[in-house]
């Protein structure tokens, strides 16, 4: 009899051990966070991505001040953070374990934490115990250095500073030891990105003149990334990761097509990891795609070419990367620095007159509409920059500069009216037929739009006004200077 009853409660014990623990396994995350003292109310969990932080989810407190964030699939790893319902910043924590909790109390958040199964948190609130030390010692000390000197009392202002020189070696200290004992965690890996790269000499010769001029640079710029661990997903959800690159790609690179180009391919070959490649990517391309400077899109271009229509942005829909490949065809025949695609198109009296035929220094290639407003402003212009810069140099039949002027006027009646009574001398073209596909070869979706060619037709800019016309021109005559 009695062994009977054993038994059914062994059974019993183990058939609800089992449906615990199965119940448990659902939840690919499954983090506790007590608040002693918190208010019965919505907190959320948030996280670090790029340059910007994120809310991932949100749970209520109960009477002990107990939250639990859960869910069904993974949490990514990196740096999160606790925000109260007015989403104001109450705590970081790190997320690399996915079973975990954090016990603290609202009057001390980060020095009453105490925490359970995460090694990585063991680590991470450590050093930020420390840190908050640290900072009220460094506080008070400079409270007594202002009086110091206030006081010119010199013995104690320099005793003062020693102390606070002391306080910057021990922080330094302490993540060095981090760095050395816990070198996998994720708070070393931040340490390590905080960490700039060590230049050594250039090299001189038996002289002692420097050999290679730009060798600290190039040595600085291939070694950047040395200290970012790119195969590790974790670091692009850290506040360090963003800033560290931007500075590589906004700063250490010149703003220059080919430049940028050879930076992206640069950083984008030694990220591994496929969180951290993905957001590079997403970034780098985003951009320059958006970026008001001239030129730029080249980059997006070689963007979409190397990386999106290869296949390699895993994470894009078939709609997305058709949107993308075609607005790369849109600019790939119109980039800065490539002959422009020869128009050839009818006047007024319907003869042909081709864009390749135009004999000068400079051809400003404009599409315009006699109806659009914006024309109509910028049309008055250019008549008295080609009255001031046509006749400045007519030798064997070839301008100094010329206009090719492409109408986009639906009504044929209104547009030859137009240039007639603006007495427009330069060559008016339209392509009623659409023979020469120019919308697309030249970007065309609005109005005016003007590109700025040398004697080959090579273009110089675009998408630029007509007061800017003359400023590029004086510069491309700088250049030629120099040549």
């Amino acid at each position: 009899m009695t062994l009977s009853i054993m038994k059914k409660q062994s059974v019993s014990l183990l058939f609800i051990l089992f449906i615990s623990l199965t119940a448990f396994a659902k939840d690919a995350y499954h983090i506790s966070i007590t608040i002693k003292g918190a208010p019965e109310t919505k907190f959320f969990l948030g996280y670090y991505f790029g340059d910007k932080q994120y809310l991932r989810d949100s749970a209520i407190t109960d009477k002990s001040g107990k939250m639990v964030f859960k869910g069904e699939k993974a949490l990514e790893g990196g740096v999160y953070l606790i925000a109260s319902s007015e989403k104001s910043l109450l705590f970081d924590f790190i997320v690399s374990e996915m079973f975990f909790s954090l016990e603290t109390d609202l009057n001390s958040l980060v020095g009453s934490m105490k925490i359970k199964n995460s090694y990585e948190n063991d680590v991470f609130f450590n050093y930020t115990k420390f840190t908050n030390q640290v900072g009220k010692d460094a506080g008070n000390i400079e409270a007594d250095l202002k009086r110091a000197k206030e006081l010119k009392d010199t013995a104690q202002t320099r005793i003062l500073t020693d102390k606070y020189r002391k306080i910057s070696s021990d922080l330094f200290d302490y993540r060095k030891g981090v760095l050395e004992k816990h070198p996998t965690t994720l708070l070393a890996k931040i340490f390590k990105m905080m960490t700039d790269i060590e230049v050594p000499d250039a090299p001189r010769n038996e002289k002692g003149q420097i050999i290679d001029s730009n060798y600290q640079f190039n040595y600085y710029y291939q070694h950047y990334f040395d200290n970012m661990d790119l195969s590790d997903d974790r670091i692009v959800r850290t506040p360090v990761f963003h800033n560290k690159f931007e500075s590589f790609i906004l700063k250490l690179t010149p703003q220059i097509p080919d430049s940028i180009i050879k930076s992206a391919d640069f950083i984008l070959n030694k990220a591994t990891g496929k969180e951290n490649f993905k957001y590079l990517l997403f970034w780098i391309t985003n951009h320059y795609e958006t970026s008001s400077y001239m030129g730029m899109d080249k980059v997006f271009v070689h963007m979409v070419d190397q990386y999106y229509a290869k296949g390699k942005a895993f994470w894009i829909d078939e709609t997305l990367l058709f949107k993308m490949k075609d607005r790369a065809d849109q600019l790939r025949n119109n980039l800065i620095g490539l002959r422009g695609q020869n128009l050839t198109m009818l006047d007024t009296n319907h003869v042909y007159h081709s864009l390749y035929n135009v004999k000068a220094n400079y051809t400003l290639l404009i599409f315009w509409d006699a109806n659009c407003g914006k024309c109509k402003e910028e049309m008055p212009k250019l008549k008295k920059l080609y009255e001031e810069l046509n006749p400045k140099a007519s030798i064997n039949g070839k301008s100094f500069f010329d206009v090719f002027a492409v109408s986009l006027t639906p009504d044929g009646k209104e547009w030859q009216k137009y240039i007639r009574e603006q007495n427009f001398k330069w060559l008016n073209v339209y392509d009623p037929n659409n023979e020469t596909n120019f919308r697309k070869l030249y970007d065309i979706y609005s109005t005016p739009v003007l590109y700025l060619l040398d004697e080959n037709k090579k273009i110089i800019a675009k998408r630029l006004n007509v007061e800017q016309v003359k400023e590029f021109i004086q510069d491309q005559e700088n250049k030629n200077k120099v040549k």
